[in-house]
């Protein structure tokens, strides 16, 4: 047997062992699509992130707001419209212009082109992820969902969903 050969054949085997163990673990995507409503608007240029639990899977997800508040979920693993089922911890980020006007969305995969600095326009205690706070938390169900229905408030202690949660 010669040294090419000797070589060759566990290079094979491990690089076959790879693709199969990276394409098991790719989880089938279910389609997610909603509409987020912020203090009962709808808010255009929402980054909707959802963060899965550690225990189910170790990736998200996001989607961003049009003007009715609607938005599909990209899997950011995969690149492709969708979500593992599962439960996530939400979280929003709505970038503008110091001034308000609307930044431009970047593309996936570029640099964020030069220009005037970019803020969070939405309160701090929305930017950040809450996995203890139940009405942060959504069940992505293993058929997937078109009507996902989020609501959120710029007041602090107002919760997510439903009513207020008691002074703050």
């Amino acid at each position: 047997m010669s040294l090419r050969s000797l070589l060759y054949v566990p290079g094979l085997v491990s690089a076959t062992l790879l693709a199969g163990c990276a394409g098991g673990s790719i989880e089938q995507l279910v389609p997610v699509e909603g509409k987020l409503l912020i203090d009962g608007k709808p808010l255009d240029g929402v980054v909707v992130t959802f963060i899965p639990e550690i225990s189910e899977n170790n990736r998200g997800g996001a989607g961003t707001t049009d003007d009715s508040g609607a938005f599909t979920v990209t899997d950011l693993t995969q690149n492709k419209p969708g979500l593992p089922p599962g439960t996530y911890t939400l979280v929003y980020s709505r970038m503008r212009y110091p001034d308000g006007s609307a930044a431009p969305v970047p593309e996936a995969g570029k640099p964020i082109p030069p220009g005037p600095v970019r803020v969070e326009a939405l309160p701090t205690f929305l930017t950040i992820p809450d996995p203890n706070d139940p009405s942060r938390k959504v069940e992505i169900p293993e058929e997937g969902t078109s009507n996902l229905e989020l609501n959120a408030s710029l007041k602090k202690g107002a919760g997510l969903k439903g009513p207020p949660a008691g002074p703050g």
